[in-house]
């Protein structure tokens, strides 16, 4: 009976050991739920405080999110709707790629003629790009070398934003976009 036990407590071991090799990601403090509270414009000036600075938005009230797993990051509240990305995290930076709006369940209707729940998330199009900005996001199209548009593999602009991540801990998050003229205070949710 003890034999059995041992060999059951070591299956159980191995499938816990790999349940949390498949889950894990590269992340670190990054996986989280993160609140905006405030909303630096820095417009020439760098100032680490933002109690000092009078060019400081308080986002409190407007209820704003960000939230990373894996490779997906999902933007949402100050009543702009939801919105979906891709993310890299290397070497301090922070780039998010290819926003879709997150839209909730559409019927559809099948070969066999049965209604089915389908849900369509599509890229953001240029012209609705600024309703990123109330989530503190200002996406440009990506350029290759010669200053063109990148293109993705179905033709569509690719939209990017990049950040320095000027902290990141498990209770707080600061990020700087390229231009440098905004830095985004984040509490973890």
């Amino acid at each position: 009976m003890i034999k059995y036990t041992n060999i059951l407590l070591a299956i159980t071991g191995i499938i816990a050991l790999v349940s949390c090799e498949i889950h894990s990601s590269d992340n670190g403090n990054l996986d989280n739920w993160w609140y905006l509270r405030q909303v630096e414009n820095i417009n020439g000036n760098d100032n680490l405080n933002p109690n000092l600075n009078p060019n400081v938005e308080d986002y409190v009230d407007k209820k704003v999110f960000w939230g990373f797993i894996g490779k997906l990051m999902q933007t949402q509240g100050g009543g702009a709707g939801t919105y979906l990305y891709r993310f890299e995290q290397s070497g301090g930076k922070l780039r998010v790629y290819e926003p879709h709006k997150n839209n909730s369940k559409s019927s559809e209707t099948s070969e066999e003629g049965e209604k089915t729940s389908v849900k369509i998330d599509p890229l953001v199009e240029a012209k609705d790009l600024y309703k990123l900005e109330v989530h503190g996001l200002h996406m440009k199209e990506k350029k290759d070398a010669d200053g063109n548009p990148v293109y993705d593999s179905d033709g569509n602009v690719i939209y990017e934003e990049t950040f320095t991540i000027e902290q990141l801990t498990s209770e707080r998050m600061v990020l700087l976009n390229e231009d440098k003229t905004q830095r985004l205070y984040f509490l973890a949710w």
